[in-house]
């Protein structure tokens, strides 16, 4: 059973192996765990120690759909050059790239290359499709919305798919940005000035023609910040509930470390594969 190894932003391969490291020792011999780098050399990610050494690196150089797009054609590469893979673990940008992969190869008519995945504490997952979502931010960047306003009585202009949208990008995205100044994302107020081809298409349910239909199991700490939680809920909801399993472990934004909730993940493992 060979696995890809997706780490986070600003983080590596080498890290990620540490942190997996708890899970790793409980798994069945037969899981062979391969831990790649992605492409792009990046500034020491959220979370990462500064006693963890570099260089560090991030999947993607933004989240616009052409940047998406490239890094979904890397993941691709991957697959094919160092597979074949049965499943991917992902950790933060690491388990929202996989998504997007996961979603443009289904909207595509392509089957993935892989036939489940085990998500941590996902990041948002953006589309390489500019289509996806287009009207809502087309309206929205020509009224010029200041998505980061949160005063009273905002979005009264907005269509309820808007609202739904703008809400959104507050619980995550702009909660993010707001706290944490080095969260990996666009500055906000592309979706006000920017060009309307560069702004990020976010993967959400209610947008999507149909849900990821590949077995995915969902993993994330209950003590996570409020935005991480909210966009693993949301990366959650873009598949299939028949398909996906979820568990919560007691930490932060990192790996599950009680061997009581690592057997919760194992067990969720078996049952993707089975469903594989």
């Amino acid at each position: 059973m060979r696995i890809l190894c997706l780490h986070g932003f600003g983080s590596s391969g080498a890290i990620l192996e540490k942190q997996m490291s708890n899970l790793r020792r409980e798994l069945d011999p037969s899981f062979e765990l391969v831990f790649v780098d992605g492409p792009f050399e990046s500034e020491r990610g959220p979370g990462v120690s500064e006693y963890q050494p570099g260089p560090y690196y991030s999947h993607t150089q933004g989240y616009s759909p052409d940047d998406v797009a490239q890094a979904i054609g890397d993941l691709e590469e991957i697959l094919e050059d160092q597979g074949p893979f049965d499943g991917i673990f992902g950790f933060s940008q690491g388990s929202a790239l996989t998504l997007s992969y996961f979603y443009q190869q289904q909207a595509a008519g392509n089957p993935a290359a892989v036939k489940f995945a085990c998500l941590f504490s996902t990041a948002m997952p953006c589309s390489p499709d500019a289509s996806l979502g287009s009207t809502v931010i087309s309206h929205l960047r020509a009224m010029k919305y200041d998505i980061t306003d949160r005063s009273e009585g905002y979005g009264k202009d907005l269509t309820s798919e808007e609202q739904e949208f703008v809400e959104i990008l507050h619980r995550t995205i702009v909660d993010a940005a707001t706290r944490d100044s080095k969260f990996p994302w666009t500055d906000l107020d592309i979706y006000r000035h920017g060009e309307l081809h560069a702004i990020p298409r976010i993967l959400y349910s209610s947008a999507l023609a149909q849900k990821i239909q590949i077995p995915t199991v969902h993993v994330w700490g209950r003590n996570d910040f409020s935005y991480m939680i909210k966009m693993a809920e949301l990366s959650r909801s873009t598949c299939d509930e028949s398909m996906s399993k979820t568990v919560l472990h007691s930490g932060l934004h990192d790996l599950p470390k009680k061997q009581t909730e690592i057997k919760a993940v194992l067990r969720k493992i078996d049952w993707a594969i089975t469903q594989a």
